[in-house]
């Protein structure tokens, strides 16, 4: 009998130190789960109400602090009950289980599931609140960690400030950003590599290709789309015969003809205008008309470059 106590002594003496392993590395977890998730969402949903400087709380509620979270408000003293988020009135809150206190009161700016999940993991394992030396420490770790389960950290010249220079993006939204790699291609059978990814994308979809368009509806579509007009009478009738004479050809001379167009430059240039929000009046802030001669009105056979050299001119 003695032996068995022993025994028992034993392996429960070599079994303490694995399990307080287990639970300092569960309580490091929770701090880095307090650090970069629920005090972020805090500071982001609550504190703008409920803690920032200057400002009136609301409710009496402060949730700055562990303290001052665990005091409660003026309606509710369990907001907080550390080891139980099910007796935790923020929980109701935030989930719109009370009409009288929806939190964040905007449907827009509701909790997702998953800070909802992190909010209660939180305060199920006891609602720690690291020391700002810690919570330091954790986000300057966090941020030697190119990959994680939050997305990449892609380097930069630096942002304005960390949130930005440390920003994480998913891999599939940034494709961009990774290195080229050439892919394997499918068989399909097709003269271009481009026209096989397309066509066993179309068969993956149980799609088929639409037929190939005529010279007419080919000149059509790349002079609309490249300059946004339409081409004329003569241009039409002598690419439909420089196509029947070399398909290849004709298309890739149409192309470069209109790439070579005035028209062209203009076409495209009207996105840039847009972009720098170009107007004949003074713009999105203003409405007052320009002068005429900073938005002159070309007369015939006048161009903007004419005009700049007759300006410089003077």
């Amino acid at each position: 009998m003695n032996g068995l106590i022993k025994k028992l002594s034993f392996a429960l003496l070599c079994g303490l130190p694995l399990m307080q392993g287990q639970a300092v590395e569960k309580k490091e977890d929770i701090e880095r789960l307090f650090t970069l998730k629920v005090k972020p969402m805090l500071s982001e949903k609550c504190f703008g109400c409920h803690g920032e400087k200057g400002k009136r709380i609301k409710g009496g509620l402060d949730v700055t602090t562990r303290e001052a979270f665990l005091k409660g408000g003026d309606e509710h003293s369990d907001n907080l009950i550390p080891g139980s988020s099910e007796k935790s009135f923020v929980v109701d809150a935030v989930k719109w289980l009370d009409e009288d206190f929806e939190m964040p009161p905007k449907e827009n700016d509701r909790l997702s599931k998953e800070q909802i999940q992190d909010l209660e993991t939180w305060i199920n394992a006891g609602a720690p609140w690291p020391t700002e030396e810690r919570q330091s420490e954790i986000r300057q770790a966090e941020l030697k960690r190119e990959h994680t389960d939050e997305g990449i950290i892609v380097k930069t010249s630096g942002g304005l400030a960390d949130e930005w220079t440390f920003r994480r993006y998913k891999p599939e939204e940034i494709w961009a950003f990774q290195p080229v790699k050439k892919p394997a291609l499918p068989d399909t059978g097709a003269a271009h590599p481009v026209d096989a990814l397309i066509q066993a994308k179309l068969s993956e979809n149980q799609t088929s290709p639409a037929p190939t368009a005529d010279s007419l509806t080919l000149i059509r579509r790349a002079t609309y789309d490249l300059t946004g007009l339409p081409p004329t009478a003569e241009e039409v009738a002598a690419f439909k015969a420089a196509y029947k004479a070399a398909p290849d050809k004709a298309w890739n001379n149409l192309i470069d003809q209109l790439l070579a167009s005035p028209h062209y430059g203009e076409r495209w240039g009207q996105h840039w205008l847009d972009v720098a929000r170009y107007a004949d009046t003074g713009g999105y802030s203003n409405d007052y008309e320009r002068s005429r001669l900073c938005n002159p009105v070309l007369e015939s056979g006048q161009t903007i470059q004419s005009i700049h050299h007759r300006a410089d001119r003077r």
